[in-house]
């Protein structure tokens, strides 16, 4: 979020330089990521979204360097004695509150040089005075808006729905747009106009020969308008927004200011329609000062903590108790039923408060103390440690470290004709490929060399490190570390290589269990019955072919005991 500064002094009175003002705002509320004499770039947290607002950050700067802020919140104005426009909603679930007004009389012009550097210095390009009115109301509320160009619209009537499955869009961006159920459209009763709160459509936008428009305010499901613009890759200012949460309260005031804006251009408001509850939930939160000093860890004044919040937009109301409580709040105990400004959607536990007052009072002011009790017992990192060696070892000895699931996939138990009694059956798996436990690494290793040899990788080398899980009658599975070791290549003895390989890893085995395990009673069938050794051997060639492969592979698999190790 780029913040103008020349717009920031409409909204607030605050007379710091820019980089006096992005220290405060650094120390105390957010990180700035860029500084220049036109503008302030934040480095957002996914929690504040009221911050993507010009009059969210006003407020900010306000409570931060106790500046007045040069601004209301109004109730905006009802419009009794005007028609509505024909609005649909079909899914009132993901569109909970659809505005749509329609203006006049409109002419489209460039925009005025106040408010192309408005736009500038915000880091969005102007467009023409139509279309920069959805941005700067956009910008200064964090209300999206779009405006339809009405001539556009079968009989004026807007239609939100989802899309049936393969409907098409053009989107504004010229690209044609296949869409399915997960998509929620604007649409009038022939075509699609929109894909709501990611994209306008091509087929409806604003031209030179507009004369009227209808301007939409809404407020879409955030989850679902996510998943839409993810799909179709379209990410914008508007969808960061729908994303982040939006206020009934804050929607009602920014369409009032869009609609302001188009009558100065010398439009008019002919026709407006609400639908869906428009009144914000009220949040009120219980606050206890015994709280604030516990967590915080120093003993803060209830009249700063309660100055703090103030600040912030929060209402305070001091609590009567009664009884034991009242011996409580005598001893210097305080509670508070706090009501939470609307703008404030992250504010929703006793915690959320404490973090507020806590940054006002000054994270720099909180002085650091020594832990109480005894310190733990420092952990064994030896295995880790070996762990670690061993994989570096490897890739200095030329192999790939690879990681593969917990888990047999179908594809290697029908390749290897796994006796599926033998392994360990998960309860309730995600599904078919996630039901049966490794017993070994080899396997999953095979199977990851059929794939790179299918994608025309022919000289292979890979690792895994790794647990396996043996089952235990009337226990929980037994669990091992393993090392695992595959080699394909176009040798005619890739025995020998694997042999030479393991060799240079061999000084951190010492006291390592070597053993290949052989799975499900199978003996060595799953192995050349000439080409084995000790620790090591070849696949047998009939379940190579299974996987695809038509080259030798060797593999070897060794247990890792940190118990007994030296």
């Amino acid at each position: 979020m780029r913040v103008s500064l020349s717009w920031l002094k409409e909204l607030v009175n605050c007379n710091l330089s820019p980089q006096e003002l992005a220290d405060k705002l650094s120390l105390i509320s957010i990180g700035i990521k860029n500084q220049t004499q036109d503008y302030l770039e934040l480095d957002l947290t996914y929690n504040r979204g009221d911050l993507l607002s010009m009059r969210g950050v006003a407020r900010e700067v306000a409570a931060v360097t106790d500046s007045e802020l040069l601004f209301s919140n109004l109730k905006p104005p009802t419009y009794p004695c005007l028609p509505e426009t024909p609005v649909q909603v079909d899914n009132k679930s993901l569109c909970p509150v659809y505005c749509v007004a329609k203006i006049e009389g409109i002419k489209i012009k460039p925009s005025s040089d106040q408010w192309v550097k408005k736009l500038t210095d915000c880091g969005v390009r102007s467009v023409n005075n139509i279309a920069d009115v959805t941005n700067l109301i956009m910008l200064e509320y964090d209300q999206p808006m779009h405006a339809f160009d009405a001539s556009q619209v079968k009989d004026g009537m807007l239609i939100v729905r989802t899309a049936k499955q393969d409907e098409k869009i053009m989107t504004l961006d010229g690209k044609d747009r296949t869409l399915d159920e997960t998509d929620l459209l604007i649409t009038d009763s022939e075509k699609a106009l929109a894909l709501a709160g990611v994209m306008g459509g091509k087929n409806s936008e604003v031209t030179e020969k507009t004369t009227t428009i209808l301007l939409e305010a809404a407020i879409f499901d955030p989850v679902f308008n996510r998943k839409s613009s993810k799909k179709h890759g379209l990410y914008s200012e508007a969808t960061k927004r729908f994303q982040h949460g939006l206020t009934k309260t804050n929607l009602l005031q920014a369409l009032s200011a869009a609609i302001k804006m188009y009558e100065g251009l010398g439009g008019k408001l002919t026709a407006i329609t609400f639908t869906g509850n428009l009144q914000d939930q009220v949040k009120t939160i219980q606050l206890t000062r015994q709280k604030i000093n516990s967590l915080i860890g120093v003993d803060i004044p209830p009249e700063e903590a309660e100055s703090s919040l103030k600040k912030l937009g929060f209402r305070l109301e001091a609590k009567h108790l009664e009884g034991e409580k009242m011996r409580l709040h005598l001893r210097g105990g305080m509670v508070w039923n706090v009501t939470v400004p609307y703008w404030r959607l992250d504010i929703s536990i006793e915690e959320d408060l404490v973090e507020e007052v806590a940054r006002m009072y000054g994270y720099e002011k909180i002085p650091p103390k020594t832990l109480e009790g005894n310190l733990p017992e420092k952990i064994d990192q030896s295995f880790p440690n070996f762990i670690y060696d061993l994989k570096k070892s490897l890739k200095e000895a030329g192999l790939t470290e690879v990681q593969t699931y917990s888990f047999y996939s179908t594809g290697v138990l029908n390749n290897l004709d796994r006796d599926k009694n033998n392994l360990v059956k998960i309860a309730n798996p995600i599904s078919s490929e996630t039901e049966y436990l490794r017993d070994n690494l080899w396997p999953n290793l095979l199977e990851v060399a059929a794939k790179n040899i299918r994608n025309g990788i022919k000289d292979i080398a890979i690792f895994e490190l790794g647990k396996i899980y043996t089952p235990q009658k009337g226990d929980l599975p037994h669990e091992n570390y393993h090392l695992a070791i595959a080699l394909c290549n176009d040798t005619d003895n890739p025995i020998q290589e694997l042999n030479q390989i393991f060799q240079q890893a061999q000084k951190h085995l010492r006291g390592e269990k070597m053993q290949l395990h052989l799975g499900g009673g199978k003996s060595r069938e799953y192995f050349h019955p000439t080409r084995y050794t000790d620790g090591m051997a070849e696949i047998h060639p009939r379940f190579v072919n299974k996987f695809g492969i038509d080259q030798r592979v060797a593999v070897l698999e060794i247990e890792l005991n940190p118990l007994t190790r030296p």
